[in-house]
């Protein structure tokens, strides 16, 4: 579990992220919802610890982050997994190659376990006989499997997806979905999601933090998003629906 008290973020005096108090569990997908500008993504970089909050506590377990010596912090990295937005493989490296590489440097692990790890993960995101291709050589539905395969290669029991359907078809978007869901439950992941597709909230979307203007508005899930009283909520989801509809044309 991942647990957020009282965090606040700011840069150059604007206030970009406002008292947000939020629990993550385990076994699910929670996610990070919003308008793009809302703070959504300084949030997801405070939580891997890319950025720092001005106050506040992020807790991992029972262990704060603010308090993790380098030691700590080198071993909480290798049980992180994470899922960049445009999946951000290395074009110099083959399949396989890109898959291994958080081993090589995070594992002591010999060539051949890293090679059998590293297979077994891209059979569970179902890419099989792809191991010498380069990544230009892949669909980008296959190249988010791919990013899925090296994000779960350490066995991590937090996994952070940033807009994980970006660039995708809808087809696709939901197989990417569903492969999340379903790597989540099966490992009892932490997983957390940037999203402002409003597909991926109602597909996978066990528990959900609204985002507006900095603020932690709305919590609930994909059961619970269409009746709320939010307005902004409400706003945000009628603008998404919109956006579809007017693609789908």
């Amino acid at each position: 579990m991942i647990k957020v008290e009282h965090l606040n973020k700011s840069f150059d005096g604007v206030q970009v992220l406002k008292d947000i108090c939020v629990e993550y569990e385990p076994g699910k997908c929670n996610m990070i919802i919003g308008a793009s500008g809302s703070g959504k993504t300084v949030l997801l970089k405070n939580l891997i610890g890319l950025l720092e909050p001005d106050s506040g506590e992020i807790c991992y377990g029972d262990r704060k982050l603010s308090q993790m010596d380098y030691e700590e912090k080198k071993k909480l990295r290798q049980k992180i997994g994470i899922l960049f937005q445009g999946s951000a493989l290395f074009d110099f490296a083959t399949v396989i190659e890109n898959v291994m590489f958080p081993m090589e440097f995070l594992t002591d692990w010999s060539e051949t376990q890293r090679r059998e790890r590293a297979r077994y993960c891209l059979e569970k995101v179902n890419v099989i006989g792809s191991d010498d291709k380069y990544p230009n050589e892949l669909s980008g539905g296959m190249q988010k499997r791919v990013g899925i395969a090296r994000a779960i290669a350490l066995n991590p029991e937090y996994l952070f997806c940033d807009e994980p359907n970006s660039g995708l078809d809808p087809y696709t978007s939901i197989l990417i979905d569903r492969l999340i869901s379903d790597l989540t439950k099966e490992f009892n992941m932490t997983t957390i999601v940037n999203t402002h597709d409003m597909n991926s909230i109602l597909e996978i979307g066990d528990k959900i933090g609204f985002i507006y203007q900095g603020s932690l508005l709305w919590q609930g899930d994909k059961n619970t998003i269409l009746q709320t009283e939010c307005k902004e909520l409400k706003d945000f989801v009628c603008a998404n629906a919109l956006a579809r509809n007017i693609i789908g044309k």
